[in-house]
């Protein structure tokens, strides 16, 4: 079974670029919100033990 595809209907690289970016963006500041949450944590925790 064919499915016909027409031309409006493809996805380009500069399409999934333009949506993804917002994305790209918020995963960028969760690691670095995660790297302080992590580093906090490891400054505390030498701090009550050394």
């Amino acid at each position: 079974m064919r499915v016909a595809i027409e031309e409006s209907e493809l996805v380009t690289k500069k399409d999934l670029q333009i949506e993804l970016a917002p994305i790209k963006a918020d995963l960028n500041l969760i690691k670095w919100m995660m790297g302080a949450l992590i580093a906090i944590a490891v400054a505390n925790f030498s701090k009550q033990f050394f």
